[in-house]
């Protein structure tokens, strides 16, 4: 039952999660551009909302990465351009990276339980 379960499992998610599993490091990174969308399709109110956060850090080589991530709405009220934030990068390869306070969707939670280690 499992194993038929994983099938239904975006390949693209277990990836990421198994290049988190190797360990992730913790960087600071500040917040270059805030972004909020409506949308009048969701049926759902929680889902109308969409916060993002468009934000920058150093890999340990000295290259900048960049990426955004959708944020919960107490954080995204909470945070201003310039701000700094915590970013966590995958060890085996920094171009993977999330924030603190960046919404997953219910599977990345249930891989994240098994793949991640405690990084706080």
């Amino acid at each position: 039952m499992v194993i038929i379960g994983l099938f239904f499992i975006p390949y693209r998610k277990i990836r990421l999660e198994r290049i988190r599993a190797f360990g992730e490091n913790k960087a600071i990174g500040i917040v270059i551009e805030k972004n909020s969308q409506i949308s009048e399709h969701t049926l759902k109110e929680k889902d109308k909302d969409n916060h993002t956060v468009r934000y920058r850090f150093i890999d340990p080589s000295g290259l900048p990465r960049e990426r955004t991530a959708t944020v919960q709405n107490a954080f995204w009220r909470k945070i201003s351009q310039g701000d700094s934030v915590v970013v966590y990068y995958a060890k085996a390869a920094p171009e993977v990276s999330r924030i603190e306070h960046e919404k997953e969707d219910a599977v990345v939670r249930i891989l994240a339980k098994f793949s991640r280690k405690s990084t706080h």
